[in-house]
């Protein structure tokens, strides 16, 4: 994880005297990649301003390992040394958070979290957080799209004791990572404004609550000030006289002066007269204050009450070694996400690109992280090298991935549990086995069931081919008749010349992508079409099905990913009739097949969408995903076997109906994430971020703190789900199978 750090005070020294401390307790308490970026000098109350026109300078700084000593530098030149460096820049505070993000550290991944502070005083109040360089650093960095956090720390004395200033920087490192592994999906918060108070007793036992912005009001902030009141001394330094002068315009000059002085004892002195509840109130009170805010000065008024943090942390303790091998062409869409995720979580670990690395042999004694195509990894070190080699993918799953499997095992395991979820979520499917059209009818005699359903020509049916996917080959119908013209179309596809395929007609171009050969199928699926899904009017009523990414670790643990996706259809909705059955536009939502058509809201987060009630989806899809991993492992292993050093991430496909019953597609090894696309692509590289800290990084050092919990569980809501957004929804030890 990469975190920017800026302030307003400025580098370590007497106006800034807390962010060499705060650096060192982030170091210790976290396993983060620190990057630090801040104004060469105090720039308080400057709010969030950037000084236009000026070209800005950066110089260096080695800070010292001790916090507290002087540093070394300012130097023009980096050294790279490998010491720590920090960055100055003679701008503000919210500049260097600009230059942060997009410039000053674009060689180490994006950044993940910007921290602002600890500022030398309290930002409580709206005349405070109104003025504030540093929350005016942390607002830049939400504007940019970037999680932000600023932190100030209270004081009552100039006299600091250097271990209150650790207690306070332990307790914000703790809160801080908190806030950040809890954060609102919903996008309900930009930035926190956090105060806390810089006493003795700090503990992370003081009460920690949400606060509010105490709106108050204040008089003048200046006086003035005359030419006459300064004197000068024998060395020519202009002084001030101490006797009261009144303010009137200099004779000589004509000019007026102001100087600062706002009246701030009187300002708290108000604040004690508010009611509790505000920012302001609660840090007078010795709490901690933690406000949510909008990236526009407004709180996100909905969060209240207590906040309670995990107990005492103990200095992190990272020794993990490994190699991680990632054989994706460097201008795949995921490479970029791995590479920059494993150097901020993992930075001791080697990276290698080469497939014939040595490293990847089966004799190679080294710790390997091997992410790659399913043909690229090493099946031999994978049975033979339990401890050292850990693979993103299991070697058999066909029971999960291929459709026709996964149907025989849901309807297998479910005559064995006949109170399964899986009996009411899962449509009615069937398996039809055929070479040519002319075989149809013998196919379904051993389908009678299906054959008998097909004769009323009452219900709806969608055909998959098992072994392709993308979206190729899928077809409605309601009879016999307009079955045989789909394998017949099948099969007159393949004469047809590619030029003839070409068209600039949407219908036909959505059609063309749609197309596959009978020469490439044998198996297929098929399955009751859900006729009803849930529509929301603010889509255009489009059609549309979930996206969901789970995470099966070793043998065995199954994670959700909480953050989804909703793919549309190409056009709104329309209930299959004979005449509208062949155009597919309103019905299929694999955004694959949907190519240049596709429009900008094809794909959209899951918790963005409103008018119905997403946590009880989502409890469905966890109770669902667990499910169905019990019905892959309760047939034996011949079609799913879990390895305790692989993983492998797949993507589940749901649709609701318009009573919010939620329904299992289909499930895909090797997901596309390319169709998530750049716009949501911190989705993605958030799914890599949990899968390398929950996963990658326990598995080669035990001394690591994992983040989910080891119980066996079935977390089928959102409040259960762990603090990088993996739910764990089964925990089920079958290891003793190896």
């Amino acid at each position: 994880m990469h975190v920017l750090v800026t302030n307003d005070d400025g580098p370590p020294g007497e106006e800034s005297p807390f962010v060499d401390y705060f650096i060192h307790a982030l170091k210790e308490y976290t396993d983060w990649d620190i990057s630090v970026a801040l104004p060469s000098s105090q720039k308080s109350w400057i709010g969030k301003a950037h000084f236009i026109g000026k070209t800005m300078a950066a110089s260096f700084i080695t800070p010292s390992a001790t916090p507290g000593e002087p540093f070394e530098g300012p130097y023009e030149v980096k050294k790279d040394t490998g010491a720590d460096e920090w960055v100055l820049v003679d701008g503000t505070p919210a500049s260097c958070t600009q230059v942060g993000l997009h410039h000053l550290f674009a060689d180490k991944g994006p950044v993940d979290l910007v921290l602002s502070g600890p500022n030398y005083g309290r930002n409580s109040t709206a005349l405070f957080i109104l003025s504030s360089g540093t929350i005016g650093a942390a607002l830049e960095g939400a504007l940019c799209g970037v999680k932000s956090i600023g932190l100030s720390f209270a004081y009552n004395t100039r006299e600091h004791v250097p271990q209150h200033i650790h207690n306070a920087c332990k307790v914000s490192v703790q809160l801080i990572k908190h806030l950040y592994e809890h954060w609102p999906i919903d996008d309900s918060v930009d930035l926190y404004s956090i105060n806390v108070p810089l006493v003795g007793d700090l503990s992370d036992k003081t009460k920690i609550e949400y606060t509010h912005i105490l709106p108050n009001r204040w008089g003048s902030a200046f006086e003035v000030v005359e030419d006459n009141a300064l004197t000068r001394t024998a060395a020519g330094n202009l002084l001030e006289r101490t006797e009261t002068i009144e303010p009137e315009i200099d004779i000589e000059t004509g000019k007026l002066r102001f100087r600062w002085k706002p009246n701030l004892k009187a300002v708290q002195d108000g604040v004690s007269e508010q009611p509790s509840g505000n920012d302001g109130w609660s840090i007078t009170q010795g709490n901690i204050s933690v406000t949510p805010m909008k990236a526009n000065y407004q709180c996100a008024s909905q969060y209240t009450g207590e906040i309670h943090l995990l107990p005492d942390m103990s200095p992190l303790d990272i020794s993990s070694s490994f190699t991680a091998v990632i054989t994706y062409p460097p201008e795949s869409y995921i490479y970029p996400l791995l590479i920059s995720n494993i150097r901020r979580i993992a930075p001791s670990a080697r990276i290698v690109t080469d497939v014939n690395d040595a490293i990847l042999r089966t004799e190679s004694p080294e710790n390997v992280f091997h992410y790659g195509d399913y043909e690229t990894l090493n099946f031999d070190r994978l049975m033979l090298c339990r401890n050292n080699y850990l693979a993103c993918s299991y070697i058999y799953r066909k029971a999960l991935i291929r459709k026709n499997f996964l149907a025989h095992t849901i309807e297998t395991y479910c005559i064995k549990k006949r109170d399964s979820i899986l009996k009411t979520h899962f449509p009615e499917s069937y398996q039809l086995e055929i070479d040519y059209a002319e075989y149809l009818d013998e196919m379904l005699d051993d389908i009678y069931e299906f054959r008998d359903q097909l004769a009323e020509e009452s219900t709806w049916w969608i055909l998959k081919p098992s072994m392709s996917d993308r979206g190729q080959g899928i077809r409605i119908f309601r009879t016999v008749d307009q079955l045989y013209e789909i394998f017949e179309s099948f099969e007159e596809d393949e004469d047809v010349d590619v030029e003839q395929e070409e068209s600039s007609d949407a219908s036909q171009s959505f059609q063309s992508s749609n197309s596959v050969f009978a020469s490439q199928l044998r198996q297929f699926t098929i399955q009751r079409y859900i006729i009803d899904p849930l529509l929301l009017q603010q889509y255009d009523n489009r059609k549309f099905h979930i996206r969901t990414y789970v995470v099966a670790e070793g043998a065995l643990k199954i994670y959700v990913y909480r953050e989804m996706l909703a793919l549309f259809a190409l056009l709104p909705y329309e209930r299959p009739t004979f005449d509208n059955c062949e155009k597919l536009e309103s019905h299929l939502t694999n955004t694959c097949i949907q190519g240049d058509l596709r429009n900008e809201g094809s794909v959209r987060k899951f918790w963005s969408l409103d008018g119905f009630d997403k946590e009880s989806v989502y409890s469905q899809i966890c109770s669902i995903t667990s499910e169905v991993f019990k019905a892959a492992v309760s047939l034996g292993r011949l079609h799913f076997q879990p390895l305790p050093n692989a993983f492998e991430i797949y993507g589940f496909d749901f649709l609701i109906d318009s009573d919010l019953n939620t329904y299992l597609l289909e499930i895909n090894a090797y997901p596309d994430f390319a169709q998530t696309g750049d716009d949501l692509k911190d989705l993605v590289d958030g799914l890599f971020k949990s899968v390398i800290t929950t996963i990658v990084i326990p598995f080669f050092d035990d001394k690591h703190p994992t983040k989910c919990s080891t119980n066996t569980a079935i977390a089928c809501s959102g409040s259960n789900k762990s603090s990088n957004e993996l739910t764990l929804v089964l925990d089920q030890d079958i290891s003793g199978a190896w």
